[in-house]
């Protein structure tokens, strides 16, 4: 398992091409960012480290439907994440999936 990890670990993220977001997106992504506080986990570039996952350029419909399911509790592994879920809209979870796909 080990030489699996570091074999993975070294690596590049692929970039699956996704747009950046456009302005008034990143402008609301940031918004919802610091009224639930994502990169206090995620960290700064939504990069994760060990049991937090990255959530930069991974796909949007993935996104999307990852934070959906937090938010009506269809995914039930992290209740925190459900609890920050519900405090957004899904207008908000969908801007902030554009922007997370696009990095």
């Amino acid at each position: 398992m080990q030489a699996i990890a570091e074999y993975f670990s070294k690596k590049q993220w692929p970039d699956l091409g996704q747009p950046r977001a456009p302005k008034e997106i990143v402008d609301r992504a940031s918004s919802v960012n610091r009224s639930v506080g994502c990169t206090a986990c995620h960290l700064d570039h939504f990069q994760g480290d060990g049991t937090v996952p990255r959530l930069a350029g991974l796909s949007r419909e993935y996104l999307e439907k990852t934070m959906t399911d937090f938010r009506t509790r269809a995914r039930g592994n992290n209740p925190g994440m459900s609890d920050l879920m519900l405090a957004i809209s899904p207008d908000d979870i969908a801007a902030l999936a554009q922007f997370l796909a696009g990095l």
